[in-house]
């Protein structure tokens, strides 16, 4: 995996594991009914600082989950959630199969969810806020090429 911090905050990631695929927005134990979303698998603990380390005007930086090494010696799992939300911004979703390239939909994209994907590279963008005095910053995908 390869990520840069690109201008306006955006991180653009080359060769990414996605994990937790719901490009269909199902309701499950963990998911609201119409949420479309995924995670980039992070699996560097420097990488996965650098991200938490990038804060906002608001003093937060990217959501990074955490789940601590089962045994001894492993590294913790580590990944990004990122929405899908679909408007006049994007997201610009392609996906190459064979020498075939297309551009998914609003109404196609959740076939992502039943592929099986070689590589992945994507562009994702910060939003920054602050609700009842409590900032964050959400990721969302911007651009994914699949």
């Amino acid at each position: 995996m390869n990520i840069t911090f690109a201008p306006n905050g955006m991180l653009q990631i080359d060769n990414a594991r996605i994990i937790f695929r719901n490009f269909r927005g199902e309701a499950s134990k963990y998911n609201r009914e119409g949420d479309r979303n995924f995670s980039v698998v992070i699996d560097d603990e420097e990488l996965a600082n650098a991200l938490i380390d990038d804060v906002n005007k608001y003093g937060v930086g990217w959501n990074v989950k955490i789940r601590p090494p089962r045994e001894d010696g492993e590294i913790p799992f580590m990944h990004l959630p990122v929405k899908v939300k679909f408007n006049a911004k994007g997201p610009a979703i392609r996906l190459t199969t064979g020498n075939r390239t297309i551009k998914l939909t609003e109404d196609t994209v959740d076939m992502l969810d039943e592929i099986d994907i070689r590589s992945v590279s994507l562009d994702i963008r910060p939003y920054d806020n602050e609700v009842n005095g409590k900032p964050f910053r959400s990721a969302y995908l911007h651009s994914i090429h699949v």
